[in-house]
């Protein structure tokens, strides 16, 4: 097995691209779009899938819901470590901005910098940083 490629599913998938890039940087590629794509005349506007490659060990894969009512969110936890309290206090600022704090970023027991922040699509995020 090479690696696990979270999967994140939502209605306004245009947006939440623009969301995480901003918030992860990395490059945007495979951005596919349902317009013109034979099986998906009803579908129009919609994205069939995008990929934003942050680095070498930590891609997303993004989509938008199609035909199947998806209930978005608290089914998957994303868990994110991070290499410096500068660059998991950025996320956290940017991910809790239009979301919601479940637990502060501050001094966990066992000895990390730890916070729990559901973003405004509804996704739940865990980040930590072993100092």
């Amino acid at each position: 097995m090479k690696q696990i490629i979270p999967y994140l599913t939502t209605d306004h998938c245009k947006e939440a691209v623009d969301y995480y890039h901003a918030i992860f940087g990395g490059e945007i590629k495979n951005f596919q779009m349902s317009d013109g794509i034979p099986g998906f005349e009803e579908y129009p506007n919609k994205v069939l899938h995008a990929e934003i490659v942050v680095n070498e060990q930590i891609t997303l894969y993004l989509n938008d819901i199609f035909q199947t009512p998806v209930a978005e969110g608290n089914s998957v936890i994303l868990g994110l470590e991070f290499d410096s309290e500068a660059e998991i206090t950025k996320v956290y600022k940017a991910l809790a901005e239009e979301g919601s704090i479940e637990m502060e970023l501050q001094e966990a027991f066992w000895g990390a910098v730890h916070a729990k922040v559901v973003d405004k699509f509804g996704f739940s995020w865990e980040l930590n940083w072993e100092k």
